[in-house]
C-alpha cells in the first residue's frame, strides 16, 4: 500500500496564481511526472465561489495516482492553501515543498510527511479547534471487501452524516483497465476531501477524511465502527491555523446551481 503522505499548509499566497484554473490544471499535470508519480487519470478541478461564506471560495483539485492521489485546496481569498501527496514513491520533503511555492508561491509554509505505516501507534498531536484550521482523519483499515460499487456509494452517504457538504459526486476509478491492482475514490467537499484507495489484492484500503470545519469525532468513530468494525486503526491530525484577516481580498458572490442536488 501506499504510505507516504506530504502536507502542506501555505500562507501569503498570490491570488492570481490559486484563483486560476489554467495554472492549478498545470500544476497537476506536471507535479506527478516531476515527482515521479503515477497518474491514472487527468487532474479534476471543482471551482467552488458559492459558499456561504464568500472569502472560503476557491479551487479544489486532484488526481488520482496508482493507489494514492495529489490534491490541492486553494483559498484565494484568504491567501493560502493545502496540499496532500500519498504515494509509495519517494521523494524529498524539500523537493514537494519547493515545487509547489515555486508553482503557487507563499510566504509562510508548513510541510510534514507521514509514513502511514508507522502512525497508528504513536501519540496524536495536540488539537486547538480555536486555532486550528480542521482535522485529518487518516485511516487504514484491513481485511476487507470492497467493490466499486461498494466505494462509491460510501463517499456518496458519509459526507452528509458527517455534516460535511458535498460539491460533486464521488470520482471513483480503477487504476488501469485490466486486471487492476486498486480502486480508488475520491469525494471532494466543501474545501476539502474524502478519499479511498483499496488495494484489491491485500484487501486494505487507506482512507483520509479531511475538513476545513472540525467534526464530532463521535460520529466519526460510529460511521468507522460500523463500517469495518475492528478492523481499522485511526489517527488525527491537525491541518493549519485559523484564517488570517489581514489576507483577506474583496470577494465576489457567485450564484450556485443546486439542480443536480434536487435529483439524487
Amino acid at each position: 500500500m501506499p504510505h507516504l503522505h506530504f502536507m502542506m499548509d501555505a500562507y501569503g499566497s498570490v491570488e492570481e496564481s490559486s484563483n486560476n484554473l489554467m495554472s492549478i490544471n498545470e500544476l497537476l499535470n506536471c507535479v506527478t511526472h516531476d515527482l515521479g508519480i503515477l497518474p491514472v487519470m487527468p487532474p479534476f478541478l471543482v471551482p467552488y465561489y458559492y459558499c456561504n461564506n464568500s472569502e472560503d471560495g476557491g479551487i479544489s483539485a486532484f488526481t488520482i495516482c496508482k493507489g494514492g492521489h495529489v490534491t490541492i485546496h486553494t483559498f484565494p481569498y484568504r491567501a493560502c492553501y493545502f496540499v496532500d501527496v500519498l504515494t509509495d514513491e519517494f521523494f524529498s520533503q524539500a523537493t514537494a515543498e519547493n515545487y509547489f511555492k515555486e508553482r503557487l508561491f507563499a510566504n509562510k509554509l508548513n510541510s510534514k510527511i507521514i509514513d502511514r505505516r508507522m502512525i497508528y501507534n504513536s501519540k496524536e498531536p495536540e488539537i486547538d479547534v480555536n486555532k486550528d484550521f480542521g482535522p485529518h482523519y487518516m485511516i487504514e483499515v484491513n481485511d476487507c471487501e470492497m467493490s466499486f460499487e461498494w466505494i462509491y456509494r460510501w463517499l456518496d452517504n458519509i459526507a452528509t452524516k458527517i455534516n460535511m457538504l458535498p460539491i460533486i459526486r464521488p470520482y471513483v476509478i480503477y487504476d488501469q483497465i485490466e486486471n487492476p491492482e486498486y480502486i480508488s475514490g475520491v469525494l471532494i467537499v466543501a474545501q476539502s476531501h474524502i478519499a479511498v484507495h483499496y488495494n484489491v489484492k491485500t484487501q486494505t484500503a487507506l482512507i483520509d477524511i479531511f475538513s476545513c470545519e472540525f467534526l464530532n469525532d463521535n460520529v466519526i468513530k460510529s460511521i468507522l465502527n460500523k463500517s469495518f468494525g475492528n478492523n481499522y486503526k485511526c489517527f488525527l491530525v491537525s491541518r493549519g491555523s485559523k484564517h488570517d484577516d489581514n489576507y483577506k481580498r474583496k470577494t465576489v458572490r457567485i450564484q450556485e446551481s443546486a439542480e443536480w442536488k434536487q435529483n439524487i
